[in-house]
């Protein structure tokens, strides 16, 4: 494949240089943010011709704003594991959270991303020109195919914006962590990039459809959304869960369609589904934060670290202070 088709949507990265007021300066792959400025840094890894990824690992000591245009189709897929930022993109605004990720289907870009001053920022994003996209699903999606005019639904930009759930953020730090030496990065890192990015064209835009069909026959779209919406309580608040009839107060749903919409959707109940995230998001922790086992377990929400011991054996076969050795 000819590379040079791709170096416009290539020159894309040399726009976080306009953090650093250095329009001039040289296109490299990491960009070292100044002391003045602040810290850290943005590096850039091209996978294939048409496909990158981008990491900031970084904090600014000042507002900063830094505008993007494009006229190149392209497909996007950002995880925010720190850091708030407000962006607008073709005159959307759209507010990005920590802990969430964003699928961005874009014809033409046109978008003003504020960072805020002081805040950690840790965030990756996977990055692909249309035509590669197409490519990839073509290639190992045998006859499958996916109608980008149809997602834009004749809009320039389309976007997806999710919690990011435990298991998914193991993935995301295992991307950002390659334990791999150099002949072996580029293979490593584009697995995962691909495995995240199969998971949430899954999750965007198949599951809000054909569970429905296949899980939620007696729900209705409205009671769908409410169940999901209590789902995100429950992981947001693991460490201190609302009880069932609070949980269906703030989801705005009975606590009786809450019970059996669980059991439908998800197919366990309520407290099993947060059970599973909690032990999820206690493999995440062990695995990446090195926390000990009683960190695990009052960060996950209990207060007694036997019967913490106790679930994660019988969710995963081996007892929590085991884990990775």
């Amino acid at each position: 494949m000819n590379d040079s088709i791709h170096d416009e949507f290539h020159d894309h990265y040399p726009r976080y240089l306009n953090i650093l007021n250095a329009l001039d300066a040289p296109i490299i792959d990491r960009i070292e943010i100044p002391e003045l400025i602040g810290s850290g840094a943005i590096t850039r890894t091209r996978l294939r011709p048409g496909m990158e990824l981008v990491i900031a690992d970084c904090h600014l000591n000042q507002k900063q704003k830094i505008r993007f245009q494009s006229d190149i189709p392209m497909i996007e897929l950002s995880f925010w594991i720190k850091g708030n930022n407000d962006v607008t993109l073709s005159g959307k605004p759209l507010h990005i959270r920590d802990n969430h990720c964003q699928l961005a289907f874009m014809q033409h870009l046109d978008a003003e991303m504020y960072y805020s001053a002081g805040e950690p920022m840790l965030a990756c994003e996977i990055r692909l020109e249309e035509s590669v996209f197409i490519d990839l699903i073509e290639t190992l999606g045998g006859d499958a195919s996916l109608d980008i005019k149809r997602i834009l639904a004749n809009e320039p930009v389309r976007i997806y914006q999710q919690m990011i759930q435990p298991t998914e953020q193991l993935l995301v730090r295992q991307l950002l962590n390659c334990p791999y030496e150099p002949p072996l990065r580029k293979m490593y890192i584009e697995g995962k990039a691909l495995e995240l990015l199969a998971i949430y064209l899954q999750k965007c835009l198949f599951d809000n459809v054909s569970s429905t069909a296949r899980r939620g026959k007696g729900l209705r779209r409205t009671d769908l959304d409410k169940i999901r919406a209590a789902a995100d309580m429950l992981v947001a608040r693991m460490d201190q869960p609302p009880s069932l009839l609070e949980l269906s107060q703030l989801a705005e749903i009975s606590d009786f369609k809450l019970k059996t919409g669980f059991k439908e959707l998800y197919g366990t109940t309520v407290f099993g589904y947060l059970r599973d995230k909690r032990m999820e998001q206690a493999l995440l922790l062990l695995e990446t934060e090195r926390v000990s086992v009683y960190e695990a377990a009052i960060a996950t929400g209990y207060s007694n670290p036997s019967h913490f011991a106790s679930v994660f054996r019988e969710k995963y076969g081996v007892n929590p202070g085991q884990w990775g050795k």
